[in-house]
């Protein structure tokens, strides 16, 4: 009685992964280079998440990484990220939380040593 409207979106959400994983679908981890704004991508006989599934994710940030991947390719780092995207500290917090940015530097300076 006292789930919020959010509460039972989740619900929702929750049911229908519990169904696909029990008809042996299984989901892949959002990733950097391979995930759609808000489209579940399948990617040899799974399904790839979308950024949009991270919550705290809004859309307008969902749709910023995507473009700015698909305009200029690889992201040095979280930097560049960052700036190509136009996204805050707390997209990127979201996103490292994720496991997303796993591997990619903090800055686009290289440490000679």
């Amino acid at each position: 009685k006292t789930a919020t409207a959010k509460d039972a979106d989740t619900l929702s959400a929750l049911q229908l992964v519990d169904e696909a994983m029990a008809r042996g679908i299984r989901f892949l981890p959002i990733d950097l280079y391979k995930s759609g704004s808000f489209e579940f991508i399948p990617e040899n006989g799974k399904i790839r998440m979308p950024f949009s599934a991270l919550p705290g994710l809004g859309e307008t940030a969902a749709r910023n990484i995507v473009a700015a991947r698909d305009d200029g390719g690889d992201f040095f780092s979280i930097e560049e990220l960052q700036s190509r995207a136009g996204i805050g500290k707390g997209v990127v917090a979201i996103l490292k939380d994720a496991g997303v940015l796993k591997g990619l530097s903090e800055t686009n300076q290289i440490s000679l040593f």
